[in-house]
């Protein structure tokens, strides 16, 4: 039995959770077929008895170029079988319903999926979910594997805890997320290019997801296909990359998902900790990610 799986993940804590339910399908007897979404160019599903699909939250959403991609890409996944996993810090709201529907597009039928916690990268909401996701939860998602494989084998019922529910997730934060995304894009300048500091490594060509840099006349060019996920601002190592964003443009956003309103809205549980929010350190480069390319799992800290 084959497995192909296409994972969104853009600090790591995604691919971590994927790689958990990879482990989990091998150990079951099946060959999987793991392709990171920079690299989606080599996502060859032909052939394979699963698909999963992987991708974190943007404002209580799963990532808009996921969709974008399968469509695109004119994915026919009739008489497959399929599953979906996302990460989120803030609340997931109805994600992983959506994302299961995004999928469903392509043909395919979903037979279950998970939602992870995983640490807060936005430089406005930096550091909630401290330390997640953690063993409990990668132990969650290898266990998940091993049921997926054990339904495509032998037909067995997956537990409760992986089927999707529709009526799980708060349309509050659902309808909330899909406004402020885009008011987020209409309101934020792309991405600016510090010249004088650019030596042309190519870090931010490789990284963005969108393919929103390239090189022209020996300069980094900017296009307008930015989704602000923040990943070139992040993993620069020159410094080259700036953006508009302070922390009174990321005041909206912290009100909507404060701990308060999460708490209201029953998205985040009795004794869940928000931990604490460092977009300051953030904003001022205190803390960066310890970024290597050949390391997608790299994690973040402060700056000595």
């Amino acid at each position: 039995m084959k497995a192909s799986i296409l994972t969104f993940s853009q600090t790591g804590n995604t691919l971590k959770i994927g790689n958990c339910i990879e482990a989990g399908l091998r150990e079951n007897g099946f060959e999987v077929d793991h392709t990171q979404f920079l690299k989606k160019e080599k996502f060859d599903p032909n052939g394979a008895d699963l698909i999963g699909i992987g991708s974190p939250c943007f404002e209580s959403r799963p990532a808009e170029i996921i969709p974008e991609f399968l469509k695109n890409r004119r994915f026919d996944f009739t008489g497959k079988k399929a599953f979906v996993f996302i990460t989120s810090s803030s609340s997931p709201a109805k994600s992983l319903w959506r994302l299961s529907r995004m999928v469903a597009d392509t043909g395919a039928h979903i037979i279950g999926g998970i939602q992870i916690i995983g640490v807060s990268t936005a430089p406005t909401m930096f550091g909630l979910t401290p330390n997640r996701p953690n063993q409990n939860d990668f132990e969650f998602a290898q266990v998940f594997g091993r049921a997926i494989a054990e339904n495509i084998k032998n037909g067995t019922a997956l537990p409760n805890p992986y089927l999707i529910d529709p009526n799980t997730g708060s349309l509050f934060f659902d309808k909330v997320g899909l406004i402020a995304n885009y008011i987020k894009k209409k309101m934020l300048s792309p991405p600016r290019i510090v010249a004088e500091n650019c030596d042309l490594c190519g870090t931010c060509i490789y990284e963005c997801p969108v393919g929103n840099f390239s090189v022209e006349d020996k300069k980094i060019k900017v296009h307008k296909k930015c989704i602000v996920c923040w990943r070139c601002w992040h993993v620069c190592p020159n410094e080259a990359i700036s953006t508009n964003i302070t922390p009174g443009n990321g005041l909206i956003e912290r009100l909507i998902w404060s701990e308060r309103m999460e708490r209201f809205w029953g998205e985040l549980k009795p004794g869940q900790d928000r931990g604490q929010n460092l977009y300051k350190d953030v904003l001022t480069r205190k803390i960066k990610l310890k970024y290597d390319r050949k390391n997608p799992t790299a994690e973040f800290g402060f700056v000595d």
